[in-house]
């Protein structure tokens, strides 16, 4: 029976992002939201959310974009042993041009590495410009991020630039729920349903949005995962 879910936040984002799932979920479960936006890489990452979790038992990780990747490492190397999964709006790596010929390149990368280098704020700021649907541009004003140190935005840009888990998603053997935006033009589609083919025990869910679905269809959004839940093992 699941007890935990741990919910952890992408690049240039923290833990209240969840703040509409940590409402609806925390009646049923405890709700765990690590903050790994001071990690200088992705090995640390994954360590802040293994202390996250603790001697914790019975839980599901839930990771957004960046958040799925760290998932993916602490898998990998730390040995973590939840459930399930739920990958959001991800993939297992980020520049997918080089396998997918579509999506987010290596050449839109770079440059977000040299502004964030010049002006992380204003990065931030056109990252979820573009990234939005109308409704989700709505919704994500909302939020007022507190303490975002802009000084390490660009250790996540780095994480994001050499992290590559193509190979390891095929030894992910536990239930896997995939969720992806329709419009999403960074982790597109394609991605996801990449994943869907590689992850044995995976599922993809399909919503009507661009990158942030757990706002834009929030209510869809938090159904898919309880229901991916109700029915585990």
């Amino acid at each position: 029976m699941v007890k935990t879910l741990v919910f952890i936040h992408g690049w240039a984002s923290a833990p209240e992002i969840w703040q509409r799932q940590r409402e609806y979920f925390a009646k049923d479960y405890e709700v765990v939201l690590p903050d790994i936006s001071p990690a200088r890489d992705i090995q640390e990452a994954a360590g802040l959310l293994k202390d996250a979790i603790k001697d914790r038992k019975d839980f599901v990780l839930i990771g957004w974009s960046l958040g799925w990747m760290v998932i993916l490492e602490a898998l990998k190397s730390l040995s973590l042993k939840p459930k399930a999964v739920v990958a959001v709006n991800s993939t297992p790596n980020f520049c997918s041009d080089e396998y997918l010929e579509t999506g987010f390149t290596q050449t839109h990368l770079n440059k977000m590495i040299r502004d964030c280098k010049r002006d992380p704020q204003k990065t931030r700021e056109n990252f979820y410009k573009g990234l939005l649907t109308e409704s989700g541009k709505s919704m994500a004003s909302s939020f007022q991020f507190k303490n975002i140190d802009y000084s390490k935005l660009i250790y996540g840009l780095s994480m994001l630039k050499d992290a590559n888990y193509r190979d390891f998603i095929r030894a992910i053997d536990i239930p896997a729920l995939i969720i992806t935006g329709a419009r999403d033009t960074i982790c597109v589609p394609q991605v996801s349903e990449y994943m869907r083919q590689r992850i044995k025990q995976s599922e993809l869910k399909v919503f009507d949005c661009g990158h942030l679905p757990f706002l834009d269809k929030a209510e869809e959004f938090n159904f898919a995962i309880a229901d991916f839940i109700r029915k585990l093992k």
